[in-house]
């Protein structure tokens, strides 16, 4: 099956499944194809998921071959992979620190980027209490 892809604000394909990882589709990356009513995340493609799936299973290194490559055990900054490591979700885990890759802070999205202030909430809050209440008047 032929995918489309958007990377980087620009739309790539049609491309079949091994083009995908040469183009740089990541888990997040959007993509199509015929079938399909809307673009979805990669991770969401059940074809996408099960072909990066056995993709990675036949090349990652086994923990044991990871650490041989180390030397002794985990790098010298081995709290801060494994707080690095704690961000991703359980699977995720695994198959880093598997495959021997060391993750830096570069490879998150910035948490304040996604803050929002802490009187929005209350402020929504009132808002739906303040709509309530006229409709209730209106009602009335």
């Amino acid at each position: 099956m032929k995918y489309f892809a958007m990377i980087g604000g620009r739309r790539y394909g049609p491309m079949e499944l091994d083009e995908m990882v040469r183009e740089g589709v990541r888990p997040d990356t959007y993509v199509w194809c015929k079938g399909m009513e809307d673009w979805e995340p990669a991770c969401e493609v059940p074809d996408i998921c099960r072909y990066f799936r056995q993709r990675l299973s036949g090349t990652l290194p086994s923990q044991k071959e990871a650490r041989a490559r180390q030397g002794k055990g985990l790098p010298s900054d081995d709290a801060e992979q494994e707080r690095l490591l704690s961000q991703l979700p359980p699977m995720a885990r695994d198959i880093v620190r598997r495959s021997g890759i060391k993750i830096t802070k570069e490879n998150f999205p910035d948490p304040e980027i996604h803050k929002y202030p802490k009187a929005l909430p209350i402020i929504l809050y009132v808002l739906c209490l303040i709509v309530i209440l006229i409709g209730f008047l209106i009602l009335h």
